[in-house]
């Protein structure tokens, strides 16, 4: 990869709308989708296949996966928590699909309604079945560098789930700051020693902003050779089963500040900020971005 290429993996439409209450049409959804597209952005997480009781903004996974229309170019995933989730993804048309466990055993049991060592068990069934339906596997770790409920995760206890991920066979791995708990010195330490053990494997990061030090970890993931981050339009976001959750680092922001540092993205951070705008306007609430507001976007339309 060129190591000035930065590759941002947009989850506004997973991530970043999952905790709203306002539910999101999916004539919407469609639209947002298309902008993204239209803006430079490559990899979409679009939904997540959950019980709809649970997390109601998903209820019309497959029928939005369905009513895409697919550019060859550009990945669009969904995330799984279970086997029956990576069963309706695969029905659903997708062929890179996100299975996701939590480091911490409390979070475990909140969002998965399994503890870690059942999750744990589960997760190499969920590969396994990406691989024989020839779906790309992205092993993720929750809560990788804290957890709201039991307070510091282990470094060594993350770096036995990655080799554990590794064993299994995903083609992609991914450490989450669930909480917005990690600092970029210990940040920078672990995720060197993550992307040596990966080795060939991709390694993405999903960050949170929540105590405000998301773009900070940025940098520091940078430094320990990260390459893949996940972001969300306007900075949305937040676990339905985290307290006190709050935004991803927003797409707009982290483009440009990756531009000011010399690093590509192939992103158009000024058609970005304009959908932030409109989902803004939508939810008629400020979101947690700047650069939308800072940004000049008159004259852009979504569509």
């Amino acid at each position: 990869m060129n190591n000035s290429l930065v590759i941002l993996e947009e989850q506004g439409l997973r991530d970043g709308i999952q905790n709203l209450s306002q539910l999101i049409p999916i004539a919407q959804k469609l639209a947002y989708v298309n902008a993204l597209v239209d803006a430079g952005i490559k990899r979409i997480q679009i939904a997540s296949f959950v019980h709809p009781r649970l997390v109601p903004q998903m209820a019309d996974a497959e029928e939005l996966c369905k009513a895409i229309h697919r550019k060859d170019d550009v990945i669009y995933s969904g995330l799984v928590l279970n086997l029956r989730g990576v069963e309706r993804a695969i029905d659903a048309g997708l062929d890179h699909i996100a299975c996701s466990l939590s480091a911490s055993d409390t979070h475990s049991q909140k969002n998965a309604r399994k503890t870690l060592a059942q999750a744990q068990s589960a997760f190499a069934k969920m590969v396994k079945l990406c691989r024989q339906h020839h779906v790309t596997a992205r092993g993720g770790i929750q809560c990788a560098f804290g957890c709201r409920y039991e307070g510091i995760i282990q470094k060594e206890h993350v770096l036995d789930m990655v080799k554990s991920h590794l064993d299994t066979g995903i083609q992609e791995l991914a450490l989450a700051d669930s909480t917005g708990m990690a600092n970029p010195k210990d940040l920078q330490e672990l995720m060197s020693q993550v992307v040596e053990l990966a080795g060939e494997v991709p390694v993405i990061l999903h960050l949170h902003n929540t105590e405000n030090k998301g773009y900070a970890n940025v940098f520091a993931a940078l430094l320990a050779g990260v390459r893949i981050f996940d972001t969300a339009f306007g900075g949305l976001g937040g676990c339905p089963f985290i307290e006190s959750a709050s935004g991803n680092i927003a797409t707009e922001d982290t483009v440009n500040m990756l531009n000011q540092m010399g690093y590509e993205t192939g992103i158009d951070m000024k058609k970005i900020a304009a959908i932030s705008m409109k989902m803004q306007s939508f939810l008629n609430q400020e979101l947690q971005g700047k650069m939308y507001t800072l940004l000049n976007t008159d004259g852009i339309e979504m569509i």
